[in-house]
């Protein structure tokens, strides 16, 4: 039992770090700060109870954030309480996906999303959930929705920046990674989030052009099913299938990381199947699609948290929060959720892993660029999409020159066995007459 006092540790810790995180990532996805803070109650619970691994943490993610406001969106049509409902719809959706796919032992789907399809998604992921998040940074309004023009719109109104907004985020930007190079285990996004908090609260006249969350709901994470009607289901149901293929690969990987590290075994289905149970709890409370957390989980490794009562105790304090703490966050800058939402999805640009891919196969390198590139230039659904077929062509043409080396080999020794020239190898056979007339 020496585990227990740190698995309660680790999970205030893990609060310390999903509290500004998820506030951030729920904003990503076009819902209220509020949203974040509910996917981290039953979610972790639910996955505690039914997944294989350890130590792994269920929160909120940037890819499922961002495709999330991608689904929903359009089919909301401005109508903010349709568009929380639907964002539930979604996490209903992958829920169910992710159970029947973990009940018919479908694991093996994800690895449909190869190394360079993941390393070249996630950097097109960080760029287009960087320039979503420039205005708030900048203290600037936007038209565009799309990657490409709303940069360009972002370039064209440089002027109009909010010089205090600007000092603001920029001060947390620079704490966050500077404190990542220094000391990574440190929760820097809770000292920017609190810093820049207090400085809103100590010299408010002096920062008044600095936009804050205002009214933060205090209470539980109301229980229902959100409204919905059936054309939503259809309409949403294929990016759902597409979210969930994501979050599987991203939680079977890092639940099978931190397994090797640990020294446990896990289950590929049962995570599927946990992963969908916290995404069925999550549409049910309030909250949005969940994901595995690398950042939360290597937070419960580094204290020593060795089971998954992290998580329960994570999701027991994170509702103390919910009953009495959420007042402070009211206060907190819009450009301090966006800083910190920034230094989380830059480090998802993996350089070196692109110049590995570079440096052992060109090919790879190609398929990780294109992923990126489709995914800024078009939407990170066709991103996935240009990848996964980019991968499946070069494996097929593997498998075919493969298959044609192999056929031609046959066919030379059957037409050498037809002549008679079944031809030992040189080292050992007699020479022939024509060598020796050569010679």
């Amino acid at each position: 039992m020496a585990w227990f006092p740190r698995d309660l540790a680790a999970g205030v810790l893990v609060v310390a770090v999903a509290i500004p995180l998820s506030m951030g990532m729920a904003e990503v996805a076009g819902m209220p700060p509020i949203a974040g803070l509910y996917s981290c109650v039953f979610p972790l619970v639910a996955y505690a109870l039914l997944g294989s691994s350890k130590q792994l943490v269920i929160s909120l993610d940037a890819s499922t954030a961002a495709m999330v406001a991608l689904a929903v969106a359009p089919v909301a049509g401005g109508d903010p309480i349709r568009y929380a409902a639907l964002a539930g719809l979604v996490a209903l959706l992958v829920g169910l996906i992710l159970v029947l796919a973990g009940s018919m032992r479908l694991g093996f789907v994800a690895n449909l999303l190869t190394r360079p399809v993941l390393i070249g998604y996630q950097a097109g992921l960080a760029l287009v959930v960087v320039v979503s998040q420039l205005p708030r940074l900048l203290g600037i309004a936007v038209e565009k929705d799309a990657t490409l023009p709303r940069t360009i719109e972002i370039i064209g109104r440089l002027d109009d920046s909010s010089i205090q907004t600007l000092a603001v985020g920029v001060a947390c930007l620079a704490l966050v990674a500077f404190t990542f190079v220094w000391k990574p285990g440190v929760p820097a996004a809770l000292f920017a989030i609190v810093g820049a908090t207090l400085l809103v609260e100590l010299f408010g006249p002096a920062l008044a052009d600095v936009d804050v969350l205002g009214e933060v709901p205090a209470g539980l994470p109301p229980l229902r099913v959100p409204t919905f009607r059936a054309a939503d289901v259809t309409a949403l149901l294929p990016i759902s299938a597409a979210i969930a293929v994501l979050a599987a690969a991203d939680t079977i990987v890092s639940s099978r990381a931190f397994a090797r590290r640990g020294g446990y075994e896990v289950d590929a289905n049962r995570d599927l199947i946990g992963l969908g149970a916290a995404n069925l709890a999550s549409g049910l409370s309030g909250g949005i699609t969940t994901s595995a957390s690398a950042a939360r989980t290597a937070v419960v490794e580094m204290v020593g948290g060795r089971s998954q009562l992290a998580s329960v105790s994570a999701a027991a304090v994170m509702v103390a929060v919910l009953l009495f703490l959420t007042q402070p966050l009211e206060k907190v800058p819009k450009a301090a959720l966006a800083a910190v939402v920034i230094g989380a999805v830059i480090r998802l640009i993996e350089v070196g892993s692109l110049r590995s891919l570079w440096k052992t196969r060109r090919i790879e390198f190609v398929i990780a660029i294109a992923t990126t590139s489709a995914a800024v230039a078009i939407g990170l659904l066709e991103g996935i999409a240009a990848g996964v077929a980019l991968s499946v062509g070069d494996s097929l043409i593997r498998v075919i020159r493969r298959r044609f080396s192999s056929t031609r080999g046959r066919v030379d020794r059957a037409v050498d066995a037809a002549l008679g020239e079944t031809v030992p190898p040189a080292s050992i056979r007699p020479p022939r007459a024509s060598d020796r007339a050569a010679s």
